[in-house]
């Protein structure tokens, strides 16, 4: 643990408001990857978001492909469901409705058996909603932490329905994409409707799914109503300015902001850039190229209004925040001794989920060019909670949390 002045005493408080907080509505039924903390006094009644997406928090824990990270107790140990045979989990982990754990699986050497698992927070027998065809793979994507490995599979909350996206490539049919709704009353898991050819999802806006259909001339962005299937458009092809840019390369949409990357062979001065839309406002903003320095310019995630950029050039690199609204680079977040802001994974009301450097060294084992086993060793890394507000002054009063101890016979 770090921060041991009244900062962290401050922290320490709102961090137990918060855990309280989304216990009591995670067990209503409600969301609570979004959910805003209730400070000590007054007590106002907690503003909810309705988010209709599903992510890897619930109002007890936050969950990796094997870690379970207990918000109440600040501890974390291993969690290791027993799937049904000849499966094995694939992605980075489950997303959470409160109520069960929801995640995809794979029979070993074979690619194409993909299939959506449950398991209830309790405990008991996997259950499978839904196995692919041949030709069919489940929507998966960026959902928290966007561009570190964090692929989740895409489920929206629909009632006591759980929808989520099946594409399809057929030979007589073509692409399509459809979505599916599994009931939660009944166990019947049945199409919705077809959304379309090649659409893909590629975040979120007030609080429901945000898709991108790159097939002329359908393109566009459009927002999912999982409750009815309907499609709004966000963007279109009519907008020639922002269709020019946002339509078509891969996105980031979080909060009412639409991210992009050009590619330098897009260019004719060969250099990247990314590009800002607010769909609030209508707004495009440049927020990075390849004069901050780098070559290679890419996007990785938005934290509050916040875009996190990585540039690289050869064995060099960087990583910092361009304010989405003016375009600035953000000075003073949460550092390690090199200067690199801390990852964000994932977000819970006014607090963040970042990793940590940590005393224990980390072992790697990877293969050169020659194909040899090499070993290396870096600095470990361990998960902490944070105000937001801390984080973003620079300020390292966060609380990490600790392995429990293994049972020994």
């Amino acid at each position: 643990m770090t921060g041991k002045g009244r900062g962290f005493v401050r922290s320490r408080k709102g961090i137990l408001a918060l855990v309280l907080t989304v216990a009591l509505l995670a067990g209503c039924g409600q969301p609570a990857a979004e959910m805003v903390s209730i400070p000590a006094t007054p007590a106002p009644t907690p503003e909810v978001s309705q988010t209709q997406v599903l992510r890897s928090i619930d109002g007890q824990s936050y969950y990796t492909q094997t870690t379970c990270y207990d918000l109440k107790t600040m501890t974390a140990c291993d969690w290791r469901p027993e799937l049904p045979a000849g499966y094995q989990m694939t992605g980075e982990g489950p997303v959470s409705d409160g109520q069960a754990l929801y995640f995809l699986m794979s029979r070993e050497g074979d690619l194409t058996g993909q299939a959506l698992g449950r398991m209830p927070l309790e405990g008991g027998d996997v259950q499978i909603l839904y196995k692919c065809g041949e030709r069919e793979q489940i929507g998966i994507a960026y959902t928290d932490g966007a561009g570190e490995d964090c692929k989740r599979p895409v489920l929206l909350r629909s009632g006591e329905r759980r929808c989520f996206l099946v594409h399809r490539w057929t030979g007589e049919e073509g692409n399509s994409t459809w979505l599916y709704g599994w009931d939660l009353e009944s166990g019947v898991c049945e199409p919705v409707k077809q959304l379309g050819s090649h659409v893909r999802f590629w975040g979120e806006y007030q609080g429901r799914a945000v898709l991108e259909d790159s097939r002329e001339p359908e393109a566009g962005l459009f927002q999912l109503d999982a409750d009815t299937g309907e499609l709004t458009v966000l963007l279109s092809g009519e907008n020639t300015e922002a269709a020019e840019l946002f339509l078509g390369p891969p996105l980031l949409i979080r909060e009412n902001f639409v991210c992009m990357g050009t590619m330098f062979a897009d260019n004719p001065d060969g250099k990247e850039r990314v590009y800002c839309l607010d769909l609030k406002t209508g707004a495009i903003r440049q927020l990075a190229s390849s004069d901050d320095g780098y070559l290679l310019i890419r996007m990785q995630d938005i934290w509050d209004g916040k875009l996190r950029v990585r540039g690289t050039e050869g064995y060099e690199s960087g990583l910092w925040y361009v304010d989405c609204v003016t375009g600035q680079r953000v000075e003073g977040a949460l550092a390690d001794e090199s200067g690199i802001p801390l990852h964000i994974r994932a977000q819970i009301g006014e607090y963040y989920l970042i990793d940590v450097p940590s005393e224990q060294m980390a072992e790697y084992l990877w293969l050169n060019e020659n194909g040899e086993p090499v070993y290396s060793r870096d600095i470990g890394r361990k998960l902490a909670l944070i105000a937001k507000e801390d984080y973003w002054a620079g300020q390292p009063d966060y609380q990490t949390f600790e392995r429990e101890a293994r049972e020994t016979e």
